[in-house]
């Protein structure tokens, strides 16, 4: 057990080291895994509402559903719309997080007035670098792939650690 982890922690760091070395083809995978959980969602809903015959309407729903799956699954045009798409909504979750920052900071001003103004300075770059990433949906793609890369050795070694602590079982 603890040699398969050591193994499976090792792979994973290697597949975060290919992650940064093509950040940009990493985070156009993502309309592929979006797509093929909504096609498998779709599918379990039907079947699940199907099996419980009062429910056809939502069955019909989730064949909608697993059909519009398949279309970003299986249209290549379909799967980097969605990718586009998710660049932008990157953009605009850091936009809201910014307008958050600076609420609860304002808010926040009369308690604290040191860490009200951090907050609202913290939330203006938050919507500058919003704007900027809608504004360059590419960079935000290349460095969202180097999260994901990032993330991912981190997780590998993460792994071999957690392997190597695990005292033999006796």
């Amino acid at each position: 057990m603890k040699i398969f982890a050591i193994i499976t922690g090792i792979l994973t760091a290697i597949l975060g080291c290919f992650a940064i070395g093509m950040p940009l083809r990493v985070f156009l995978g993502i309309g592929w895994i979006l797509g093929a959980l909504v096609l498998v969602n779709g599918i379990t809903g039907a079947i699940t509402a199907f099996s419980k015959k009062k429910e056809v309407w939502q069955g019909i729903f989730n064949i909608l559903i697993a059909i519009g799956g398949g279309i970003i699954l299986f249209n290549t045009l379909s799967r980097f719309m969605t990718d586009m798409l998710l660049a932008y909504i990157a953009g605009f979750v850091i936009i809201v997080y910014g307008v958050n920052s600076i609420i609860s900071a304002i808010s926040g001003l009369k308690e604290s007035t040191p860490m009200g103004v951090i907050g609202i300075i913290c939330g203006v770059l938050s919507i500058i670098a919003g704007a900027f990433s809608i504004a360059h949906p590419v960079f935000t793609m290349i460095s969202l792939g180097y999260l994901i890369g990032f993330s991912v050795i981190m997780q590998g070694v993460n792994m071999i650690v957690l392997a190597c602590s695990i005292e033999k079982a006796e």
